[in-house]
Order: C-alpha cells, then structure tokens, then sequence
C-alpha cells in the first residue's frame, strides 16, 4: 500500500441531484458495490440553498456561503448603480460579471489555489451549466489548471485545448434529454484524455444527471430511471481503469451528488405577481421553491412587513432574515449571512406526499419545470440529503458511517489525504472517521438541536442542525 501523501492521488465523481435512495443493488449496481466496498456516509448533507453553483463552491472552498460569498444559484448584484440578479450558470453573463466585479467573487481560497501553491495540480471536467464549468475551476487561468466545460468549451483552459480533445474522442455529441451520450462524452474526456495526457494529482468529474433529467422527466421516470443506470454504467469504466490504484492507495475516489431534488406540484405561483398585489414594490426575486428576496429599501421596518405579510399566506414555508426580524430565524444559522445574502430567505411549502412514480416529497414552485419535474434550492430532507461514497487504500472497507457530514467537507478531507496543509478557519472538517488510521465514529460526539421561531403570528419555522466538533450541519427546516 502507497504510505506517502505524496504519491497518492483523488478523484471526486459528482452525480448531480442523486437522491440516496436511487443507490441500490438493481438500479446503480456498480455505484451501490463501490459503497458497500468502502465508505458509505449514511447521514451527509447538502449545503443551504440546495441549488448546485452554492454547493459546487462549498465543494471547492471547504467554506458555508457565509463566507464563500456565493449565496445563490442567482443573486443579486450592483451593476452601473443598479441592482441586477446575476446567474451564475451562464458563463458568458457571468464571465462579463466577475471581470467588472470590483472585488473576488470568493473570499476564502479555492482548492485549485491550495493544490498549486502546494506544486499539486487540479483538472476538472464538467457536463453541466458553463457558468459551473468555470465555478468548479474559476482560478483555472492563474494555476495554470486544466478546465474544460462541455457547454463552453472555447472557455477551456489552457486556451484551444478542446481542440485536441475533439481530435481525441471525436465532436461533442447533441445535447438531449435524457443525456446519455453527454454523460458519455464527459467519461470518455477524462478516461482518454486527462488521465493520460494530465494525470492530474486530484479531478473533479462533473456529471450533469440525474438532475437535469429529474427537473424536466421527473424524479423517478422511467427515462430518469435509465438515465441514472447509464451513469452507473460509466462509473464502472472508471472504475475498471483504477481498480489496481485504488487497491493499492495511489487513487482515493470520492463519489457524491450535491444535493437532492423535490417534486414540484402545481402551476408557478407567480411570486412577483404576488408581491405586487400585495403592494411590494422594489423588490427582485430569486426563489424557485426556495431562494432570497432583495429589497431596494432593506430598512427593518420594510423588511418586517414583508416577513409579516408572509408569514400569513399559506404557500410561504420556513423563513429567516439577518437580524431574526418579526421574530424570524436568522440567516446565520442556515449558514447563509454574507453581504450578498438576500434580505428574506424564505422555502415554499414542501409534503411528504408522493409523486407519479411513487416518490416521496412535493414542494410548491415559481420554477420553470414542467409539470410533474423536479426543484431544488430548499430546505426539505429530500433536498438536502446527498450521497458521499469513498473507498481507497488510505480510506476504510465496508463501513457505513452515520456521523454528520457534507459538501463542505470535501476539500479539508481532500487536502489532508495528499498532505497539504489546509487554508485557516475552514468551515469543514476532516472525515478521520473515513481514513483507514482514522478513529472509531463511535468516539465521535455529534450534537443535535432544533431551533424554533418566536413569531406571534402565523406558523412557526422550525430548524434542525448537527454539530461535529467546530463544524455544523443543516439537516432541514420546517413549519407548523
């Protein structure tokens, strides 16, 4: 067995919106024997808001929105004076928005600056959105890392680089729904290029489905269902390629979704046609079933009235603000209380009922899924909860581990298992529970408390964290 930090490598497998339950012997035979093998943790989570672009960064930076600063999927921004809502997903917008930003858009640092400042090297691959392609590798350019996003591969770094990859493993295939030939083309990029011509000391994989295929088919459709069974079946090339490494603790791989979906029932509820009948103007909205509001005037007497209005109407879930105004809990505690964070955050309505396909969870929307899709962004325990599998020669065998842990764990983890030191004041921690010289989860104490709202109108929001040491965890939210 590989003895030395030195030698041993990491490659993280992120199946986007993976529910754990869809892990299982039939359907993800491969995925499901990798976890049985290795590492399965049984209690992990995703980050607040549950949208992919926050928890890619949490991925990256080790660190809660509070302080990586990317709050949302979309959030809003001043621009010449006014304030715009910013998607991160579109690279373009989204390239033009970081040059004209006048400071970072992170304020900690990144897991491809720590793998360069320490001679290391970082690749990634993504098949999702172009503005997360760059999100998952933004200092690409100045680490001299390789980056190569399928939705804008002329953004690829180094420059022209795409070029020799179609020259490799052929044109980049016609996206489609369901996106197997996409899923496809991103395993074949990392088989057939990085890994032979980069070989880089950790890759981060970024696999676009399930979750594109569960917010326009829905969770549990049948072509959501072959989706997630071609994406196992890539899986098992990978790990066909690593199977002597990953005996051997040269390569430690991590495979993980990094978040749930949800269900979503009804119509759109118009969100911004209610706000104005209600007689809220100034205000820009981002919430698909769970998101912020901004407010051109965010006195406390303005943002109270708003919270009051909500807590009255019967469509508006659990609700926090900054300073916990008209009795709300604060932002703090979902551990979202940055500068850009929205005034009100607010989740809509989730159940525990079933979809078409006999899935658990329904949440109302203001999405732009089609009936029957799913969502995310909430804080519903069908969005919050991800998958995170590891196995390796430096990490356990056949343990199941329920100990409290999340995306923000990743980079501590990743960093300590290749000896590098690891940035100050991460919110993470390290998985030693994980590692094959770590200590027995039963030594490790885990606190659990539920925080309630003292709002004297309308329904209560209730809270529910975990504590691991320094680190806290987001399990869901609630009303009644």
């Amino acid at each position: 067995m590989v003895d030395s930090e030195q030698n041993t490598r990491v490659l993280i497998v992120v199946f986007d919106a993976l529910r754990p339950e869809f892990v299982t012997p039939e359907l993800m035979p491969n995925l499901h024997a990798f976890a049985e093998g290795g590492v399965r943790f049984t209690n992990s989570r995703s980050t607040y808001p549950s949208e992919t672009r926050v928890n890619q960064s949490t991925v990256t930076t080790g660190c809660y929105p509070s302080r990586h600063g990317v709050v949302a999927n979309n959030f809003v921004v001043t621009d010449d004076g006014r304030n715009v809502v910013l998607n991160t997903g579109d690279d373009v917008a989204f390239e033009a928005a970081l040059h004209r930003m006048t400071e970072p858009l992170f304020g900690v640092p990144t897991l491809g600056e720590c793998l360069a400042a320490a001679g290391r090297s970082y690749a990634t691959v993504s098949a999702g959105t172009s503005g997360g392609g760059r999100l998952i590798n933004i200092a690409a350019e100045e680490t001299d890392a390789f980056r190569f996003a399928m939705r804008r591969p002329e953004a690829s770094v180094p420059a022209g680089v795409e070029n020799r990859i179609i020259e490799r493993i052929g044109d980049l295939p016609e996206y489609r729904r369901p996106a197997l030939d996409w899923i496809t083309y991103a395993v074949d990029c990392y088989l057939e290029f990085v890994e032979p011509d980069i070989r880089p000391d950790v890759t981060l994989l970024w696999l676009c489905e399930p979750d594109e295929s569960f917010h326009h088919l829905g969770i549990g459709s049948p072509d959501a269902v072959r989706t997630i069974a071609h994406a196992d079946a890539q899986f098992a090339r990978i790990l066909a390629l690593h199977e002597r490494a990953l005996a051997d603790g040269s390569l430690q791989i991590i495979a993980m979704s990094d978040h749930g979906q949800i269900s979503i029932r009804g119509a759109p509820l118009n969100l911004s046609a209610k706000f104005k009948e209600a007689g809220f103007d100034g205000v820009n909205i981002a919430v698909a079933n769970g998101g912020g509001v901004w407010l051109e005037d965010p006195s406390p007497g303005r943002i109270g009235e708003i919270v009051e209005w909500l807590q009255s109407v019967d469509w508006c879930g659990p609700v926090f603000t900054r300073d916990g105004l008209a009795g709300t809990l604060t932002l703090d505690l979902v551990q979202v209380a940055h500068r850009r964070a929205p005034d009100i955050a607010l989740v809509l309505r989730y159940d525990d009922t079933t979809n078409n396909w006999g899935v658990d969870g329904m949440s109302l929307h203001d999405s732009i899924y089609p009936p029957g899709g799913g969502c995310h962004g909430g804080l519903s325990p069908y969005e919050m909860r991800n998958v995170l599998l590891m196995s390796g020669g430096r990490l356990k065998s056949e343990q199941e581990i329920p100990v409290p842990a999340a995306n923000v764990d990743i980079m501590p983890t990743v960093l300590h298992m290749l000896g590098v030191a690891p940035p100050d004041n991460l919110d993470g921690r390290i998985l030693r529970e994980a590692l094959a010289d770590g200590p027995d989860q039963a030594r490790i104490e885990v606190k659990e408390r539920v925080f309630s709202s003292s709002n004297q109108q309308g329904p209560l929001t209730h809270l529910s964290t975990s504590q691991v040491g320094e680190t806290p965890y987001v399990n869901r939210a609630w009303v009644e």
